[in-house]
C-alpha cells in the first residue's frame, strides 16, 4: 500500500528524478533493460519496479529458494514452443540436411555452376575465371573430372557429385533464416 502523499506512477521525468539521473540517462537505463519499460499503453513508471530492479542491479534483491528456483526453470523447460520458435526449429532441421559438403568458396562455386549450366564450355580457357589451381581444386574436390583432351586442352565435366553439392548450396540458401 502507498502510504505516503506521492503517487505510485510517475512520468518519466519524475523517474529519472526519483533515481538521481537526467531524463535522458533514464530513458538509456530503459533501453538498455536496466530499469523496468513505462506500463504498457502509457508513459508511467511503477516506482515499485523501480524500486526492484534498483534493488536488483545494486545487488540488494532477495534471492529466492533453491527449490523455488528449481520449480520455476523444471516449468520452463517443459513449456511448449511458440510457433514461431518451433517453426524456426524446424527450418533449421531441414537446413542442416542441405549444409554443402564439399567446402567450395564462392568462386569455386560460381565456376562449377559455370560448368554445370555451361556443358559445352568444358576446357580452362572457356571458363571465366578459372585457371589450373582452381580446377584442380574442383577436381580433388570430386566436383568435376577429366573426361579427355581435345588437342592440346585437357577437357573437364562436372560429376555427380558436383551437381548434388550445386542442388544442396542452392537449398541451404534457400533455408537461410
Amino acid at each position: 500500500m502507498n502510504t505516503s502523499n506521492s503517487p505510485r506512477l510517475i512520468g518519466r521525468k519524475e523517474a529519472a528524478a526519483y533515481c538521481g539521473i537526467s531524463p535522458t540517462c533514464f530513458s538509456m537505463w530503459v533501453a538498455s533493460h536496466k530499469m523496468p519499460p513505462a506500463i504498457p499503453g502509457t508513459r508511467k513508471w511503477d516506482k515499485r519496479a523501480i524500486d526492484a530492479k534498483l534493488d536488483e542491479i545494486s545487488g540488494l534483491a532477495t534471492t529466492e529458494p533453491e527449490d523455488v528456483k528449481w520449480m520455476r526453470e523444471n516449468d520452463e523447460a517443459h513449456q511448449p514452443a511458440s510457433n514461431y520458435e518451433d517453426w524456426k526449429a524446424k527450418k533449421l532441421k531441414r537446413r542442416e540436411k542441405y549444409r554443402p559438403q564439399l567446402g567450395l568458396d564462392a568462386k569455386l562455386e560460381r565456376i562449377l555452376r559455370f560448368m554445370a549450366d555451361h556443358a559445352d564450355c568444358d576446357t580452362i580457357d572457356t571458363i571465366p575465371g578459372a585457371g589450373p589451381v582452381t580446377i584442380e581444386w574442383l577436381v580433388e574436390k570430386s566436383a568435376i573430372r577429366l573426361v579427355g583432351t581435345d588437342g592440346h586442352a585437357l577437357r573437364y565435366a562436372v560429376t555427380e557429385e558436383g551437381r548434388a553439392e550445386l542442388h544442396r548450396i542452392q537449398k541451404w540458401k534457400s533455408l537461410t533464416p
